[in-house]
């Protein structure tokens, strides 16, 4: 039941993401907004992986090791925020309070690639700007 609620949620958002998400009043107007706020964090995660792997494209198992960081997380991001939802399963805030999490902690991890990836010890310039936290 909770696969076919997000998958609406999913397929529903770039109708609501059209609109205003300050304007969002309804759970499935917040919840809209909020899946597409978790696509933009994951598209800027992203790209930030991105362009780990090409620092280090030649040294495979940094690359790897990236690699199997970032399946870690994925893991563990899905469990931590899956453990939020299942706190608040019983309310109709339960998928926005999951998207919350999940929203958060990819903002955590798009900032710790760039800590750990991107930038140097040196005083140099960090390979992208610091991803905001907000």
């Amino acid at each position: 039941m909770r696969i076919i609620g997000v998958f609406l949620l999913c397929i529903s958002a770039p109708v609501i993401a059209a609109e205003d998400c300050k304007n969002a009043n309804t759970t499935y107007e917040i919840g809209a907004c909020m899946s597409e706020q978790l696509e933009q964090q994951e598209v800027e995660m992203q790209h930030y992986l991105a362009e780990s792997r090409a620092r280090y494209t030649d040294d495979k198992l940094i690359v790897e090791s990236i690699e199997k960081a970032q399946q870690s997380w994925l893991s563990y991001r899905q469990e931590q925020c899956g453990s939020i939802y299942n706190i608040w399963r019983d309310g109709t805030i339960r998928s926005i309070m999951g998207l919350s999490c999940s929203i958060r902690m990819t903002k955590l991890r798009t900032h710790q690639i760039w800590h750990s990836y991107l930038t140097s010890m040196e005083n140099s310039s960090p390979l992208l700007p610091e991803p905001q936290l907000d």
